[in-house]
């Protein structure tokens, strides 16, 4: 048995199915004729229609947090947000700093039961047959990033294979997923009141992906740290949230055009790079590390 402390964010993406229907929809999703109609959609709570500026939103989500010097897609450096990256040494009690942004823009939705996502196909056929009516060019993009030849990592289309990608990365049965507390205090200006790293040696990153259902993709992080940040208001001193920030300490193989040196001024192998963990990106560790 996997012993794992979920936080809200894991727990609010799973799936809401029925065993039941669990259990009916993956013997009818093996039907070559079936179409994610409105009612599956809205029971699985899938994001099966486009209904958002999908394409710029997930272009955005993949050009900065979501690579880890993999970066495949590019936007102008005017669009990212330039408190998205920082250095270590900005993080010391005491220090005022501005909190980027860590609301997802991705809409909202649930894994599937792993009965049904396994009989699913990540490829344009694959999804395109099953969700006719979701973005093409959205998935495309997803798809051409998650393919691309650097990563060797796979992508987690249920709660389920994301554990057991995670115990295998890790070596460990049991498990602690991490997470940021909340979105409050996004974009404000604010004090850090106490930092906790995690004394650990090997850590598994999952962010999620744009697919219909929710997708999450996973991966070891080598010469990597992680901070729990417990953030206040400047004057006040009233807690305002605690979020995870992660410093890769070796950029080296990360390629020269990466968004991270954009904003901070250097190249790969140059210095570490720090970011903060979104609302609903997840990171594991071993159960035992020391807290």
């Amino acid at each position: 048995m996997c012993s794992i402390k979920c936080q809200k964010p894991s727990q609010k993406k799973l799936s809401p199915l029925t065993k039941h229907d669990s259990e009916y929809y993956a013997a009818t999703i093996s039907n070559d004729n079936f179409k994610a109609d409105s009612k599956f959609c809205s029971l699985a709570k899938l994001a099966c229609s486009t209904v958002f500026d999908d394409i710029k939103v997930v272009k955005e989500a993949y050009a900065t947090t979501r690579t880890y010097g993999h970066n495949k897609v590019s936007i102008p450096l005017e669009k990212v947000d330039p408190f998205s990256f920082f250095r270590l040494s900005i993080l010391e009690e005491g220090n005022t700093i501005h909190l980027s942004n860590l609301k997802e823009s991705l809409p909202y939705r649930a894994f599937l039961p792993p009965q049904i996502a396994s009989k699913i196909t990540l490829n344009p056929k694959g999804i395109a047959k099953i969700f006719p009516k979701s973005s093409k060019e959205a998935i495309g993009t997803t798809l051409s990033y998650c393919n691309a030849a650097a990563i060797k990592e796979k992508e987690r289309k249920s709660l389920e294979e994301m554990i057991n990608f995670s115990k295998s990365a890790l070596g460990k049965d049991k498990l602690l997923a991490l997470t940021s507390k909340s979105t409050k205090g996004s974009g404000d200006e604010l004090k850090i009141e106490k930092i906790k790293q995690f004394d650990i040696e090997k850590i598994v990153a999952c962010h999620e992906m744009y697919f219909p259902f929710a997708t999450y993709f996973c991966h070891s992080l080598p010469s990597s740290r992680i901070y729990s940040v417990d953030f206040v208001e400047p004057k006040s001193g009233a807690p305002v949230n605690t979020v995870l920030a992660v410093c890769h300490m070796d950029t080296s193989p990360w390629p020269a055009d990466h968004v991270a040196f954009q904003i901070l001024k250097f190249g790969p192998g140059q210095g570490e790079a720090c970011h903060w963990l979104n609302e609903i990106d997840l990171a594991w560790i071993a159960g035992g590390a020391n807290m």
